[in-house]
């Protein structure tokens, strides 16, 4: 189903927007990318994109046809490490810092959901209370599982020394085995 703009909250279409670009950016950036970690990275957040692209036309169809907004629904948060963890574990690790290519869209990445997290939380602070507070509060939790999922490989591949030095909530302690 194609949603008109127009008719669409002002909320929802600057978060489809944003998804669709973020989505577009992870697939471009997988296709140029020869570093398998980073690579394997931007296919999932290519995937969650279109996953909150799906969740956002859910709530736009169901608000159009008179209906409550949602219950938010979907994987559970932090299964993005789980799925790095599992690419991790199969990858030549001598290798895996052998081709660290495409570093600068790593980085334009991590840019990329700080001003996702911005805008949710922009969004968060606006919503009314129950499933609409609760997507955006989902959305920013998302965004910043993404944010320390690309800052966990930028650091890797990059042999950053501040990688452990950060919040140890924050670092995949997994990857310096």
């Amino acid at each position: 189903m194609k949603i008109k703009k127009k008719a669409m909250p002002k909320a929802l279409q600057a978060a489809l927007k944003l998804e669709r670009k973020g989505s577009a950016f992870y697939l471009k950036m997988s296709e140029k990318t020869g570093n398998i970690l980073a690579k394997r990275l931007f296919d999932q957040l290519a995937m969650q994109e279109v996953e909150h692209i799906g969740r956002i036309n859910e709530i736009y169809s169901a608000i159009t046809q008179g209906q409550s907004w949602p219950e938010p629904r979907g994987k559970k948060i932090g299964y993005l490490e789980a799925e790095m963890k599992k690419v991790f574990a199969r990858i030549n690790h001598s290798k895996s810092r052998e081709k660290p290519d495409n570093i600068s869209g790593l980085k334009v990445a991590m840019d990329m959901e700080w001003y996702s997290y911005k805008m949710y939380q922009k969004f968060f602070t606006a919503a009314v209370d129950g499933p609409e507070k609760e997507f955006f509060k989902r959305m920013l939790e998302e965004e910043t599982k993404h944010y320390e999922a690309l800052s966990n490989v930028y650091a890797y591949l990059t042999s950053s020394g501040d990688w452990l030095e950060r919040s140890e909530s924050n670092t995949w302690n997994w990857m310096n085995s």
